[in-house]
């Protein structure tokens, strides 16, 4: 029979309150990397079917900054959940540069009326999606888990 481990042993270290903060920060920049990932993918795909399909920017182009977006959403995600000392810097660059990536964007290429209704909606998830980037990123406690 096996002896049950000591008091320090069964102990399984818990996460601080800023950490939880941050790995949850860091499943939304996930989610979102992936989503990314994914529109790369499907744009491709669609590249394929419609070849001739009138759009104001390339396939080429949308895949190829929706797989760039991606990945480096994804590293940052994974990079926040190890607590590298970079880390959260790099996510509030990656994170504010993807937005701003997006709205220069939709103010260049968004080409009918259809496209400039969603920017309401764009606006708000963007304000939502850098609020809590930099909201969590700049608490005290939270910056203090990066710096020591």
């Amino acid at each position: 029979m096996r002896e049950s481990p000591g008091p320090e042993r069964s102990r399984t270290p818990r996460l601080s309150r800023p950490r939880k903060w941050v790995i949850g920060l860091g499943a939304v920049v996930l989610a979102v990397g992936l989503a990314n990932l994914a529109r790369g993918g499907l744009t491709i795909t669609y590249s394929t079917r419609l070849p001739d399909l009138e759009m104001s920017v390339s396939w080429a182009y949308l895949a190829a900054t929706s797989i760039f977006w991606g990945l480096a959403l994804v590293v940052c995600s994974i990079c926040l959940a190890g607590f590298y000392h970079w880390a959260r810097w790099a996510t509030l660059g990656v994170a504010t540069l993807y937005q701003v990536h997006a709205w220069v964007n939709h103010l260049l290429f968004d080409a009918n009326e259809y496209a400039r209704q969603t920017w309401p909606r764009d606006l708000i998830l963007t304000a939502v999606f850098l609020a809590l980037v930099w909201g969590i990123l700049s608490w005290p406690s939270v910056r203090r888990e990066f710096d020591g």
